[in-house]
């Protein structure tokens, strides 16, 4: 008798929890359908920080393939073809001292990557989130040389990709 009640309130949880849950995710991402995004305008300058432009919009396309109902487009002639465009410049990466120990033998350098975004819908061309300041910062110490400084536009990166994907999926 035991174990028949246990296999009934099992089959009820079972069928409460299949149609309470239908249609919602696990992933915490919301679907972003069809989005033209054309690679980043790149305006920064400097010899180490080459490329950040394409870099980061390979980065953004792979995040927002991760769902398989989504589609990327990057060409103009395929504009057409989306619902929503993210637009991006990335305007300048900077490289300063963020410290510098009391005998000035070590230093900890600080990369900044600022962009500015514009997600519009293109059925309406409303502006869903826009910003002229999208940021993000990494650190490393100059004994690490080229590869710190790698490391820390790889962070800086990532969380410029992180900002526009949280403020796009919310503004979806």
């Amino acid at each position: 008798m035991r174990v028949e009640r246990i296999w009934k309130i099992a089959l009820c949880a079972v069928v409460i929890l299949s149609t309470g849950c239908f249609g919602y995710s696990f992933s915490g991402r919301t679907r972003a359908g069809d989005v033209y995004m054309p690679f980043f305008e790149d305006r920064s300058s400097g010899e180490r920080a080459l490329d950040v432009g394409n870099d980061l919009t390979q980065r953004l396309v792979g995040e927002f393939r991760q769902d398989s109902h989504t589609h990327v487009f990057q060409t103009a002639s395929d504009r057409g073809r989306a619902q929503k465009e993210l637009l991006g410049v990335v305007k300048r990466v900077t490289e300063s001292i963020l410290s510098r120990d009391p005998n000035e033998t070590g230093e900890e350098y600080r990369v900044v990557v600022e962009c500015s975004v514009t997600y519009r819908d293109l059925a309406t061309d409303k502006v869903l989130w826009q910003s002229a300041n999208v940021t993000g910062d990494g650190q490393y110490l100059l004994s690490q040389g080229d590869t710190g400084f790698r490391g820390a536009l790889d962070e800086a990166l990532g969380e410029v990709v992180r900002s526009i994907i949280d403020n796009t999926l919310r503004a979806w």
